[in-house]
């Protein structure tokens, strides 16, 4: 990534004030550098040479007190809209970079994984705060200070001006060696912190069953494993960094004390005058600072780099989302459909029809694609061929022809691992059913096979935390009970009567022929050939296999 990247112009609006603004403070730093040098020196000089009393230098004696504390403010001011700046950055790029991952249309979200993109959407875009509350003001001021106190120094003598010029592309050279050293060592570490959050989420999902086949002790040893390798990347990036400090701090002294030699010896030949030689040397370590600062800030926020690295791959992504508005849908139709992931066999679907009042089965073995049929009829997942038809009240449409949020509106869907919201049980039904009376979602729960005295604390039973004392197929019924409630006109339900008992899997069948009956589209995934037994038609997904 470059230092600044152009692209954050085109997904923040926040940037572009904030870049100017930037730019502007920049230049009256350099302003108030350039005139406390020339007051500096001539106090100076009026002092020690001219034997000058303090009344004869009083004007000049507050317009330095002046400037100080001009610069003062303006350090407090850069600190305070970088920080501002910087929150209304990471919140426009986190909504930009959710929205498309809900999209569908970026195919690395998928590629990354549900745990890597938390990372990223959460960790990664936090790790930017340093990048934008720090490093691109920095970056605006390294940029006009040296360059205007270099060409102000030039003027005054040009012997100096020539040496400033000859040493100042040190540092950034050096800079760039070791930064790009830096940025390969950042990458492997943010890699590994992929693969931890990876891993950990996996093992979180299945920690009831690693526990229940007593695997549950292998699995911290190798979770150990994974954060120690995360470890010594993060110590190995930490060395680095100081190191590329200490190279900086050390080729900017080397200038500093070269110019500063130049001018000792050309004072004692009488070649240059006081008053001019101790404007250089006050004004020559603000040539060297900046640009040594920028360089320390970009370690700082090379985590962020990274981050937006990943960020700008997944947001530059063309959209293939369409325009077109549907208020109904009264069937879906699908070619045969294949999709193609990395390193996996492509998965073949065969074609198939979904109508209005017609409750529809989907079996198969794990690994056949219902789950990814489920994703593809919601938009989330293109096929690498074939064709979904929708039937709406405009006509037929292709679905990369429908605006997602209209189609997304027609659409209830229950996943085979239910998440809430941190709330509670009226709440996360509320979402679905704002209106809805306590005793209508108790009901609703009811049709569910879900009792109110099965919960604590009846609806106000807290989802969204590991202390909700909620099982998981309470959490399977709560979540089919949001998706009924939502009344759409298509429900796709994946493995709705996993992880409970016969009698709740026969009410939940019930239920679910009752909503077809009611004139919707239900799409059931499931390996339990109980509840297909109900379906108006079953979809085999072995039949390609």
């Amino acid at each position: 990534m470059k230092p600044l990247d152009p692209r954050l112009l085109r997904y923040s609006r926040s940037s572009r004030g904030f870049l100017l603004l930037t730019i502007l403070i920049a230049l009256v730093t350099a302003g108030l550098t350039i005139t406390q040098g020339f007051l500096l020196a001539h106090i100076i000089v009026a002092i020690f040479q001219k034997k000058a009393l303090f009344a004869g230098i009083k004007g000049e004696f507050i317009a330095l007190i002046a400037v100080f504390i001009s610069k003062a403010i303006l350090a407090y001011f850069t600190e305070w809209l970088g920080a501002i700046a910087s929150a209304r950055i990471r919140n426009e790029l986190r909504l930009t970079l959710i929205t498309k991952a809900i999209s569908g249309s970026a195919t690395d979200v998928n590629a990354l994984g549900s745990a890597q993109l938390s990372v990223l959407a959460t960790n990664g875009i936090n790790n930017l705060d340093g990048y934008f509350a720090k490093f691109i003001p920095q970056l605006f001021i390294a940029a006009l200070l040296p360059a205007l106190v270099g060409a102000t120094i030039a003027l005054q003598d040009v012997q100096a001006g020539i040496i400033i010029l000859l040493t100042i592309p040190l540092i950034p050279l050096f800079g760039i060696f070791i930064g790009r050293y830096t940025a390969a060592a950042t990458k492997d570490r943010w890699q590994s912190l992929g693969i931890l959050s990876g891993y950990f989420a996996d093992l979180l999902s299945g920690l009831r069953t690693l526990k229940v086949y007593g695997r549950d002790k292998l699995q911290s040893k190798k979770l150990a494993q994974v954060g120690q390798e995360y470890s010594d990347e993060t110590m190995r990036v930490l060395k680095i960094s100081f190191l590329s400090s200490l190279a900086l701090e050390l080729v900017a002294t080397l200038s500093v004390a070269l110019l500063a030699v130049s001018i000792g010896l050309r004072l004692i030949s009488g070649s240059i005058s006081l008053s001019v030689g101790l404007f250089i040397l006050i004004c020559a370590p603000e040539v060297y600072w900046p640009i040594r600062q920028v360089a320390s800030y970009f370690h700082a926020a090379a985590d962020g780099v990274e981050a937006f690295n990943q960020i700008f791959s997944i947001l530059d992504q063309a959209d293939f989302c369409g325009v077109e508005k549907i208020s109904s849908i009264s069937a879906v139709t699908w070619s045969n459909l294949t999709v193609e992931y990395p390193d996996r066999t492509p998965i073949h679907i065969p074609a198939g029809q979904l109508e209005a009042g017609r409750f529809t089965a989907l079996i198969g073995p794990s690994g056949s694609g219902k789950s990814t049929l489920a994703k593809i009829l919601m938009g989330f997942l293109t096929p690498s061929s074939g064709e979904v038809i929708f039937s709406t009240d405009r006509g037929n449409f292709s679905l990369p022809e429908i605006a997602p949020t209209s189609l997304h509106r027609l659409i209830s869907w229950l996943p085979q691992e239910p998440h809430f919201a941190v709330g509670t049980v009226r709440q996360a039904l509320h979402a679905s059913a704002p209106r809805a009376s306590d005793a209508q979602l108790i009901v609703a729960l009811k049709d569910a096979g879900l009792e109110m005295r099965d919960l604590s604390d009846g609806l106000d039973t807290h989802l969204g935390n590991l202390q909700s004392g909620v099982s998981v197929g309470q959490l399977r019924k709560i979540g089919l009970t949001r998706a009924i409630l939502k009344k759409s006109a298509l429900l796709i339900l994946d493995e709705p009567s996993a992880s409970v008992d016969d009698l709740s899997e026969e009410i939940i069948a019930t239920v679910i022929k009752r909503e077809a009956q009611e004139g919707r589209m239900v799409l059931m995934i499931s390996h339990r050939p109980q509840l297909s037994v109900a379906a108006d038609a079953v979809i085999d997904m072995a039949i390609v296999r």
